[in-house]
């Protein structure tokens, strides 16, 4: 068996290769530690078994109570400090079927969501037994290549459509796999032809030279020749969710009618000053509604790790689809009763920048995310600066009022930024503000559909955030800037380290653009003031909302939340101090799980040393004298050359002359009338370690080794 360690270790280094594909799945170190475990577990139960000869059965179950063991560490290791070990458990055993499917229906990469990785782990821990089995018992041990090219295949088929550089990701598949199926094919051809054959230096520099040679020419053809396109299972990432009911923009002015405009719409905590909640992307548009231009929601996992600051958001009297967040969301989690409903219907269009939930979010939800800031809200004095990117939607035909209209604001402006500054000042300079849903607010129609713009541009420029953010869109198009509408809330007061309740009279709608340094958000809605009589019957009065508190969920969630009235504050999670622990918790992880890979070679040498130094040092002359024999049977054991069971010393020790005269000296020393002296143990001993240097002279360099790694006199007695 011990013949077969260099094969064994090449065949782990394939696996592990293979799983390299893996890390655009799941994007997380946890990958790396859990895969790292399910090797060395599957490796070290395959090499027990085929030591002790376990039946197939003995391995299975073994393998079973290993994988419900290490499960939840695994695959969710963030639960077990919350106390949630027995759901945990309960997820990681349903995702041993359902896994395989989950990861073809959520948007990469996947995280540690919904016990995902137990896929993974579950492919490398059986892969790991099969392989090494196979290579450990097998007499075409070379089989057991197909562990690692199955995995392989799993890794690309899994996986996304694209990856960085595939041929170096397949090279670094390939070269360990052809590795592994040389050797094994080499050391039959040595144990049938040992003199034959070149040394094992030549044979060593022999393939290193072709792997480097194989490993330039696969450079020069990736370099130089374009791959095919890569088949996988997930496609190309369509839309799967649909987005139900009108378009969002057709119910702004609920929100404003007299009895919504104070009710509150949601409660939010860790908000700082300036921040505002985005809730609708629309970048379509058919000349009636705001709408999707293309819909590619893909599921998302409800992610525990993530990065930027905590808000926590409890939903009062809103209901809606699209999921209102704070900048762009890493990770969210759900809390209260349909926590589980909402987090596996959660959907992130990554273009959009937009989530959207199935069902429904509703009044009594809850959930936290960590924010990273989004597109910044670029001031007016400075919208003469920007630079659009390379125009992808092309324009509309709009009305000629539009067209007339923009003319005259834009006047000698040269430059697309200082024609996009110029449009806004004239909208905001000729713009007037009215909802017109109370008795003493000017007439204003709903609706944002091209008849109604071109009605605001024609007779009074009266109108809300409805027209005014579809109209900058339209326009800002024909001026070169891809754009869109952002339909969502701006709270009106924020208390740095205080709830903050949105009401309905925080709705908002602004455009961003798409720019050279990416996309930017506008506001577009003029100032609120008095307008002429000359223009309407009577002046629009605009209301201060009044200031409303509400409870928020709390860190543990609206279940553990004892009172829910009061409201719990932000931690803060994005500070250098919080980065540092993080960083360092993973590097000890690493270095950890590397030091216990290490302990296991370094435990069989101590061992092995402790029991030849015992032996030699034991009280009795004779039982010093024996030592040396039993340390002779245990090298041999080690070395793939176990004696026979049964016989005397001198039929045990066949037609080896060390041996021979080991087992003789052996014998008088043991069944002889005096003890022998200190001369004939030394002797004893000499033998003993000659006959080993002998044997390990004839196997190669590596055999000494390699016997010291061996677990087979320790375990086999």
């Amino acid at each position: 068996m011990i013949q077969r360690a260099p094969a064994v270790g090449v065949l782990l280094v394939a696996i592990g290769a293979a799983c390299v594909p893996m890390w655009w799945i799941f994007g997380t170190l946890q990958l790396v530690v859990a895969l790292a475990v399910a090797l060395l577990v599957g490796t070290a139960l395959a090499w027990l078994a085929a030591v002790r000869r376990w039946s197939g059965i003995a391995v299975l179950l073994t393998g079973l109570a290993a994988l419900a063991l290490l499960a939840v560490p695994l695959t969710a290791p963030h639960r077990i400090p919350r106390g949630e070990w027995l759901p945990a458990f309960a997820d990681a055993a349903a995702a041993v079927v359902l896994s395989w499917r989950r990861l073809l229906t959520i948007g990469l990469p996947v995280g540690t969501s919904d016990a995902l990785l137990m896929a993974p782990v579950v492919l490398v821990l059986t892969g790991a037994v099969i392989g090494v089995s196979i290579a450990l018992r097998s007499s075409r041990a070379e089989t057991a290549a197909i562990v690692p090219a199955v995995i392989g295949a799993w890794s690309v088929l899994w996986g996304p459509q694209e990856l960085p550089s595939p041929w170096l990701t397949g090279l670094i598949g390939l070269v360990p796999i052809a590795a592994y199926v040389a050797i094994v094919r080499q050391a039959r051809r040595r144990s049938r032809a040992p003199r034959a054959l070149s040394s094992l230096a030549r044979r060593v520099g022999a393939g290193a030279l072709v792997a480097v040679l194989a490993a330039g020419a696969a450079a020069a053809a990736g370099a130089f020749v374009s791959l095919p396109e890569r088949t996988v299972l997930r496609g190309d990432s369509p839309a799967s969710i649909a987005l139900a009911g009108p378009s969002p923009m057709a119910s702004y002015r609920s929100y404003w009618h007299a009895d919504t405009r104070a009710e509150e719409q949601l409660t939010a905590t860790g908000l700082e000053p300036g921040d505002r909640i985005r809730m609708a992307v629309l970048d379509g548009y058919d000349g009636e509604v705001l709408g999707v231009a293309r819909a590619a929601f893909e599921r998302v996992p409800s992610a525990e790790p993530g990065r930027g600051r905590l808000v926590g958001i409890t939903v009062d009297a809103l209901s809606s689809q699209w999921l209102p967040v704070v900048g762009s969301p890493t990770a969210i989690r759900f809390v209260g009763e349909r926590a589980e409903q909402l987090a596996a219907g959660l959907h992130r269009d990554a273009a959009l920048g937009a989530v959207v939930t199935e069902p429904a979010v509703a009044p009594g939800d809850g959930y936290q995310l960590l924010a990273q800031p989004a597109a910044e809200i670029v001031p007016p004095e400075r919208v003469a600066e920007l630079e659009p990117a390379e125009p992808r939607q092309g324009v509309q035909a709009l009305p000629d009022a539009m067209l007339t209209a923009l003319a005259a604001w834009t006047g000698d402006a040269a430059e697309p930024g200082e024609r996009l500054a110029a449009m806004l000042e004239g909208l905001r300079a000729d713009g007037y503000v009215s909802h017109g849903v109370l008795e003493d607010e000017a007439p204003s129609r709903p609706g944002h559909s091209l008849e109604r713009l071109e009605a605001m541009f024609t007779d009074a420029m009266i109108g809300d955030a409805e027209q005014y953010a579809t109209a900058v869109m339209l326009l800002a198009r024909q001026l070169g800037f891809d754009s869109r509408v952002v339909m969502g809330f701006t709270p009106d007061r924020i208390v740095q380290g205080a709830p903050t309740s949105v009401v309905g009279a925080d709705a908002d709608a602004w455009v961003e653009v798409r720019t050279e340094r990416g996309w930017v958000g506008l506001d577009v809605v003029p100032e609120p003031r008095p307008i002429p009589e000359q223009e309407q019957g009577a002046p629009a009065v605009v209301e201060e909302p009044p200031l409303q508190q509400a409870p928020a969920p709390a860190p543990g969630g609206q279940a553990e939340s004892g009172d829910a009235a009061v409201p719990s504050a932000p931690q803060e999670t994005d500070d250098p101090v919080s980065r540092l622990l993080q960083t360092l918790a993973a590097v000890a992880a690493v270095l950890g799980l590397i030091l216990l890979i290490a302990a296991i070679p370094a435990g069989l040498v101590i061992a092995k040393v402790i029991r030849s130094r015992r032996r030699r040092r034991a009280d009795e002359p004779r039982d010093r004298a024996e030592g040396a024999w039993a340390e002779l049977l245990d090298g041999l054991r080690d070395r793939g050359h176990p004696l026979a069971s049964w016989g005397t010393r001198l039929e045990q020790a066949g037609e080896d002359e060390r041996m021979r005269e080991l087992a003789r000296r052996v014998d008088r020393a043991v069944f002889a009338a005096r003890p022998p002296t200190e001369r004939d143990v030394e002797h004893a001993w000499a033998l003993q370690r000659a006959a080993l240097a002998e044997l390990d002279e004839r196997e190669g360099r590596l055999q000494p080794l390699l016997a010291r790694l061996n677990p087979a006199s320790l375990v086999q007695r």
